[in-house]
């Protein structure tokens, strides 16, 4: 039933759909949610940006878990002969759950657990049913990945985001939380770039659960940094002056992953501290750089 539903899909391919379809799909990738969080993150709230990332870090990395453990193929893999993966350059791990979706319905659903604007959850609600849908529509995914994936995103989303709120809120429990999730990340992702270096696993199965736990290591132990040595009110400022603190901020980001690709590392080394260095950079490394520079006045 589920291989008569794709191919079904795929006897409805047009260009004009392949090409709303494409888009969908980037949506639900990483580079929206880093470009949202980090606006948040600097220009309007830490506390909500924390509660957002945490409860998409979670939800991924549940998802990768699944991932390396289930090791299902994909839907263009298992049956090439009836369906052509689209955007396959995305489609870097095993097929369930869906990454695409996980994300979509993580990110998309703690955005309006945050700030609960009606227009927001009416687009949110369409994104969190289009974006799992593009991904069955490029063959990529079957349905029950999708499904999974959205499931796991909404969990996390809805109700752990609430949670992570009031984590911030405790500056006990947000050190101990900060610290612990941290220091676990970060050798969960030293150990596996180890691993995946000198070919002992999977490199399909964990390549992607690898960076997902280093960029979590390097959020959280920013975030940690920032409330311990930091003092400023992100809220502050004009538009225009946020807008200014953005766009340092992203240059900041690019000049951070430039230098970091600069260094001759392996292969799985150079990705997972390159990982780590983007959660570190949006977390302490720019807001200091930013307080140092005036941009919080």
């Amino acid at each position: 039933m589920q291989l008569d539903f794709l191919v079904f899909l795929q006897g409805i391919h047009t260009p004009l759909l392949d090409m709303v379809m494409n888009f969908f799909s980037l949506l639900g990738e990483i580079a929206v949610p880093l470009i949202v969080l980090s606006v948040t993150y600097w220009c309007i709230s830490r506390k909500k940006a924390f509660a957002m990332l945490s409860s998409l870090m979670a939800a991924l990395l549940a998802t990768q878990t699944v991932k390396s453990i289930v090791r299902s193929p994909r839907p263009f893999q298992a049956h090439p002969e009836l369906i052509e993966g689209g955007r396959i350059e995305t489609a870097t791990g095993y097929s369930f759950p869906s990454g695409h979706s996980t994300t979509a319905s993580a990110f998309y659903s703690s955005l309006c657990a945050v700030f609960r604007r009606r227009w927001l959850i009416a687009v949110s609600a369409a994104l969190i049913v289009l974006i799992p849908l593009s991904r069955l529509y490029l063959g990529v995914h079957w349905p029950a990945d999708v499904i999974a994936g959205t499931a796991i995103g909404l969990l996390s989303g809805l109700v752990l985001t609430p949670v992570f709120m009031r984590i911030y809120e405790d500056e006990r429990k947000f050190s101990l939380f900060t610290i612990t999730a941290g220091a676990a990340t970060l050798m969960l992702s030293l150990c596996l770039a180890i691993l995946l270096e000198i070919d002992a696993i999977d490199k399909v199965a964990f390549g992607d659960l690898m960076s997902n736990a280093a960029v979590t290591a390097g959020a959280a132990i920013g975030t940690y940094l920032d409330r311990r040595r930091l003092s400023y009110d992100e809220g502050k400022g004009t538009l225009a002056s946020k807008a200014r603190r953005f766009i340092i901020g992203m240059a900041v980001l690019i000049a951070v992953a430039a230098i970091i690709l600069l260094i001759p590392l392996p292969h799985y080394a150079s990705s997972a501290t390159l990982f780590f260095a983007v959660g570190i950079a949006v977390t302490f490394i720019y807001p200091a750089i930013a307080s140092r520079l005036g941009l919080y006045r």
